[in-house]
């Protein structure tokens, strides 16, 4: 009863009709990520009648992803994950399946059936939702590819810039795990993609270079610091390698597959690649659909390397380092030969 309202009584004389009743939806169920390598990532956990279970990945996807970030306030979805990816829970499986548009603010403003422990109904854990949230939105702008320019983070609906305090290899690194973008080249200061506008958010980051998200370097106050007496002539920018490129092809949008692997560019096999992942890669160097996948080519060039791992893209994520991935069948790769690529070459 602290807000201020009118004498109370009813009002329904006074010609107010029902028809303006007002509503609440109210997030009384706690939810938590679990097992990710951060608080912004992991396995959709939710606490009901005071337990915390699980959400069966039945329809799930990035909206649903998008609206557990958006409630946890780890910013933008980058992947939803099936199949118990971050490992199986325990307890009850509380969500059948979850349908959301991806604009709610909480799980509970999406539809889902009524909650109970589904397990005796035949759902198992090997079916675990999870999420991989942005934690901050991160951008690179101004650079001639998308991983490459300015650093930007979107704050309080805001994007701004970093102050080049202490800018190095090792937080460029971050800036370009974060993003999917491979492994750090540059760590370009003093605005070399030139200067900004709006707020600068970070007066300094500090990492180590591990880190999967800025979040967890060091850094003062997300405030403005622009009042303070920084110049965007300061920004600071990141050049990365990418992670996926399509080589030895007639054009950027065709050619063999390859991957970087931190050190090295590596080809990847042809063994179970399949039209998904290829889309995955298309989208992301910006070369519209995939057209078609080629297997069967020699590994040239590589000195023997072959990707170690397999790749699993739904085709709806934004990234290829962003889809899962198992080991090789036999701890090798080599199947008949690299894989091609084919892209429409339109967006």
């Amino acid at each position: 009863m602290e807000c201020n309202y009118p004498t109370l009584k009813d009002r329904h004389p006074e010609g107010l009709s029902h028809d303006q009743d007002a509503g609440a939806v109210c997030s009384d169920l706690e939810v938590r990520l679990k097992d990710g390598a951060h608080r912004c990532e992991g396995r959709v956990e939710v606490k009901y009648q005071g337990e915390w279970g699980t959400m069966n990945d039945h329809s799930w996807s990035l909206e649903e992803a998008a609206v557990v970030c958006r409630q946890l306030e780890c910013g933008a979805a980058i992947n939803a994950s099936r199949g118990a990816h971050f490992g199986p829970g325990i307890g009850p499986i509380w969500f059948h399946y979850t349908y959301c548009n991806g604009q709610e603010s909480v799980i509970m403003a999406c539809t889902y059936p009524v909650l109970k422990d589904y397990r005796p109904e035949g759902l198992s854990h090997d079916g675990d939702a999870g999420v991989v949230c942005s934690a901050l939105e991160l951008r690179l702008k101004d650079g001639s590819h998308s991983c490459e320019g300015r650093v930007e983070v979107k704050h309080q609906g805001e994007w701004g810039t970093v102050n080049d305090l202490n800018w190095s290899l090792e937080e460029a690194a971050v800036v370009c795990r974060h993003l999917g973008c491979g492994s750090a080249v540059d760590a370009p200061k003093r605005a070399k993609f030139g200067p900004g506008n709006g707020p600068i958010w970070f007066h300094y980051i500090h990492c180590k270079g591990p880190e999967s998200a800025i979040t967890e370097c060091s850094y003062s106050t997300v405030e403005d610091h622009h009042p303070k007496g920084h110049s965007h002539d300061n920004d600071a920018g990141a050049s990365c390698s990418g992670f996926v490129r399509l080589v030895e092809g007639d054009g950027p949008c065709l050619g063999r597959v390859e991957v970087h692997s931190g050190e090295h560019w590596t080809p990847v096999s042809d063994g179970n690649f399949a039209l998904p992942i290829a889309q995955v890669i298309c989208a992301e160097l910006g070369c519209g659909k995939a057209v078609s996948v080629l297997g069967h080519l020699p590994f040239r060039k590589s000195n023997g390397r072959v990707w170690a791992e397999e790749f699993r893209c739904k085709g709806e994520e934004r990234k290829l380092q962003f889809c899962p991935r198992v080991p090789c069948p036999g701890g090798t790769c080599h199947h008949s030969g690299a894989v091609q690529v084919i892209c429409s070459g339109e967006m």
